[in-house]
């Protein structure tokens, strides 16, 4: 079997000839493993990709969220770009009024969006201050029947680029119900609100939900028989567990996903969930509602070891990623990255239901080493 027909095998729990791969890194250590594979104009990552990906012996790039990142398609914007000192966001928060100002990482020149700064409604204090609609009428910025590659190069066009196996055509965007209703309000404002200020939360949730489920019914309506996999993400946890109580998830945001899964599922796309920390409370919730793919699998985060996770999502629903970037790739050897590989492939063997990768974009500072003893930890299995 190819690679495309592999990783859809195995998102699907059937038998594989071997587990699918996926790499994740930002630029800064995507340039470095180029330099490292002496392959030229490391800054053109979009038409350099596939050598790296051949010289790692891995399967497809994927980001945070998107099983494709150089495949990941969105809706034309028409409205107007954020003015200083904000900027845009690759999520198009920006689109919502949603600010973002630029972070760097200093010591690797590495910069970023910083999402959620100054929230457009930290000031609110009651629903009655805001106009029911002020979201969705923002739909009206979007043509729905035109479609991009995120990274505008003609060569990554879908017309060029659909039948080619090493791309999974991807779409999925403002599909974040938790993160939106957080950044409008302000993180700290809006968990408040949840309990004290209830009728504010409701109603800032209820636009919130109106604006995903239309927005992600019109991507689906002109994109939806073109694409292949949904990806979606919602940072509902930290490290130690939920950021709101299991209760408040399921009344509030599990119907919103309900209803997203559902159209989704009416063309057959897959349905990838990414969530960082520890979301064991909720993790069920959402498998019962059909998602196909949870992703991230951030095994430091407590009570996420590799196998407790096993034993939840075996033959419910498959993983993508695993491979701890905060310990295991930032400051392990390759032998213990090889062992923690071993023991993934001894879990799951080829069954199906687990796509190994990072279980985030690889940071700056990870040993170079470390990123290829994964794929070659799985190559050797099976060679």
């Amino acid at each position: 079997m190819n690679k495309k027909e592999r990783l859809f095998r195995s998102i699907k729990l059937q038998n594989v000839d071997r587990i699918p791969t996926t790499y994740r890194g930002n630029d800064y250590i995507s340039k470095k493993l180029m330099n490292y594979f002496n392959i030229g104009s490391p800054d053109n990552l979009e038409l350099n990709y596939k050598e790296l990906m051949n010289k790692l012996g891995c399967d497809f790039w994927s980001t945070g969220s998107k099983m494709g990142k150089f495949s990941t398609f969105i809706p034309e914007y028409l409205g107007p770009e954020p003015e200083e000192p904000y900027v845009k966001d690759t999520n198009m928060f920006y689109t919502l009024g949603i600010n973002s100002a630029l972070g760097e990482f200093k010591e690797y020149n590495v910069y970023y969006a910083n999402i959620g700064v100054d929230p457009p409604l930290y000031d609110v204090d009651s629903a009655s201050e805001l106009r029911k609609g002020f979201l969705t009428e923002k739909l009206d910025l979007f043509n729905f029947k035109s479609y991009r590659n995120r990274y505008d190069n003609n060569k990554l066009k879908y017309e060029i680029i659909c039948n080619d196996i090493d791309y999974v055509i991807t779409i999925g965007t403002l599909n974040n119900p938790f993160m939106i209703c957080s950044y409008l309000r302000g993180m700290d404002k809006f968990l408040m609100d949840l309990m004290i200020n209830k009728e504010l939360a409701e109603f800032i949730i209820g636009e919130v939900s109106e604006l995903c489920i239309e927005f992600n019914k019109m991507e689906l309506e002109h994109f939806g028989n073109k694409a292949e996999y949904y990806g979606s993400w919602d940072d509902v946890a930290d490290q130690n567990g939920l950021m709101l109580q299991p209760e408040l998830f399921k009344k509030y945001f599990l119907p919103i996903y309900k209803k997203l899964i559902e159209n989704v599922q009416k063309y057959e796309l897959i349905y990838g969930w990414h969530c960082c920390g520890n979301v064991n409370e909720i993790l069920p919730l959402m498998i019962e509602s059909g998602i196909d793919v949870f992703d991230v699998v951030q095994t430091s985060a407590r009570d996420m070891d590799i196998d407790k996770i096993y034993k939840i999502c075996v033959n419910k629903v498959c993983l993508h990623g695993a491979i701890d970037v905060q310990r295991v790739l930032a400051s392990g050897t390759p032998k213990e990255v090889e062992n923690y590989v071993k023991k993934i492939i001894n879990l799951w063997n080829n069954k199906g239901g687990i796509i190994i990768a990072p279980s985030h974009e690889t940071v700056p500072g990870t040993p170079l080493e470390n990123i290829i003893a994964i794929y070659q930890a799985v190559n050797l299995a099976y060679s």
